[in-house]
């Protein structure tokens, strides 16, 4: 158990989460939301504002800035609005989506890759099933923070895996059951 917490500790820009609950999970199939776009395996982690894991990633953030501010960022500060951050402020996400009442009082921050992420259950043990991880389930997390300069510029983390912690209400779905099916057919 000491090695793998000194391990951890090595890669400044990996972050093993807590228990959150997550939203936009894509881990059965990957997705994009832009038609042209490449579609990837991703999940959106919701993070109370006042949970250590916060700063746990802003510090994944800065790692990730000191290492690159030269080459890819030209010596621009971490704190310039043209640097994309990929920890977002659910209140101001519930202005323009003010039916999404589980972003209140929370970061939110998506974590993608091209492929796809390792399942776990709370016995370490895989998940066969991805359909077991959904959209307003619970779950922890290895996201790993990475810089990027293309198009725009910023930070964004790679989805490596999730251990799912417990089953919640799911969101942004409807429930669909045989019971459905036990009012008379009005056939006039």
């Amino acid at each position: 158990m000491e090695k793998k917490k000194e391990t951890a500790a090595k890669n400044p820009l990996k972050v093993v989460t807590g228990t959150h609950r997550v939203s936009y999970v894509h881990v059965k199939e990957p997705s994009c939301f832009e038609e042209d776009g490449e579609k990837k395996y991703d999940c959106t982690f919701l993070i109370p504002k006042d949970h250590p894991d916060v700063q746990k990633i802003e510090a994944a953030v800065k790692a990730a800035y000191e290492a690159n501010k030269e080459s890819l960022f030209k010596g621009l500060p971490l704190t310039s609005p043209k640097l994309w951050n990929p920890l977002r402020d659910g209140d101001d996400w519930l202005e323009d989506h003010p039916g999404a009442a589980e972003y209140g009082d929370s970061y939110f921050i998506k974590a993608s890759s091209k492929s796809r992420p390792a399942l776990f259950d709370t016995d370490q043990q895989a998940i066969l099933d991805p359909d077991k991880v959904y959209s307003g389930c619970y779950c922890r997390g290895v996201i790993v923070c990475y810089p990027f300069n293309n198009k725009s510029k910023g930070f964004g983390f790679y989805l490596n895996s999730l251990m799912k912690t417990g089953d919640g209400e799911r969101l942004g779905g409807f429930e669909a059951g045989p019971e459905d099916y036990d009012e008379e057919e009005d056939l006039t």
